[in-house]
């Protein structure tokens, strides 16, 4: 199996401009940017990408004509339901699609008990899954990869999502803050991606996990003091004390409190390295530093 020809749907999202960058980077791929009607974003590299347009109610009839000739697809918008990453699915089988990367990139891993009893996102990731693993069981020609990172580490940092705030150096810390758990720039998620897609063989139809480091809050903590020069103020809280809380919120539909659950559960039930499809040596990445990763983030990040 050769993939050349790629599909790119969100392409302009935090996400999808990284993978935009490395599948152009690589220069063996051809892209094409799928684009919903209602879009207004512009993606780079224009002169280097197709750009095709498809209705916001991403039709399977329309998508499966669109996407003939494509090798792959790789989604990279979250979608507000399953039913959207679903239909992606039946029109690249239906269209000859080789592999479907879908939108999970997940700070947590999603088939966990724990996981799905608390965020309900994460239910819809399975049954996407479900639904690829049965595309893929009726076609033999027809192949997917759901690719799990842990917490995007420099976006988390820069929106304080990791709950340490470098505008006024204060930090947030768990427990006893040595918990380690698996995360991952943006830059080694989008070569993840590119990796899949270049051994196509050795990662068909699996959910592979990988990392920049695996690193507890502490650790982060004396790297962020490190770089920049400042003792930081520290508040140390329970974790069970904390998911009670958000869960009675989420509950309630307070989606900021779901992402408060996608936090602590990544911090605590996060070590890829302890999972069997750790994939770092199948796809040949190597983990990154995190006091230079740490200290790229702080140069970019004003204080207040």
């Amino acid at each position: 199996m050769s993939i050349v020809k790629v599909a790119l749907l969100g392409a302009t999202g935090n996400l999808g401009a990284p993978i935009l960058n490395a599948l152009i980077g690589e220069g063996i791929f051809e892209v094409t940017v799928f684009q919903r009607a209602s879009s207004k974003s512009k993606p780079a590299h224009l002169d280097k990408i197709n750009v095709v347009t498809v209705s916001d109610s991403l039709r399977v009839d329309e998508l499966t004509e669109k996407l003939r000739g494509q090798d792959a697809v790789v989604v990279c918008y979250r979608p507000k339901d399953a039913s959207d990453q679903i239909k992606i699915g039946q029109a690249a089988a239906a269209a000859g699609v080789k592999r479907l990367i879908p939108a999970d990139f997940g700070s947590c891993d999603s088939s966990g008990q724990r996981e799905r009893e608390l965020v309900k996102l994460f239910d819809r990731k399975v049954q996407i899954r479900e639904s690829l693993q049965e595309l893929a069981a009726r076609n033999e020609a027809f192949s997917w990869t759901s690719l799990v990172n842990g917490h995007f580490f420099d976006w988390g940092l820069r929106e304080d999502f990791l709950h340490f705030y470098l505008k006024t150096k204060r930090a947030e810390i768990m427990d006893d803050g040595d918990k380690k758990s698996s995360q991952a720039t943006l830059a080694q998620i989008a070569r993840a991606t590119v990796r899949i897609l270049q051994r196509p063989e050795v990662t068909k139809n699996r959910m592979l996990f990988i990392q920049s480091f695996c690193v507890s809050q502490n650790e982060v903590l004396r790297s962020l003091e490190k770089a920049t020069g400042a003792k930081w103020e520290t508040k140390r809280f329970d974790s069970e004390d904390y998911i009670r809380e958000k869960k009675a919120l989420a509950d309630q539909g307070d989606l900021d409190a779901i992402e408060d659950l996608v936090f602590v559960l990544g911090a605590i039930n996060g070590n890829w390295e302890e999972k069997p499809d750790f994939a770092m040596e199948l796809l040949g990445l190597e983990n990154e530093d995190l006091d230079e990763v740490v200290q790229e983030v702080v140069k970019g990040v004003t204080p207040s």
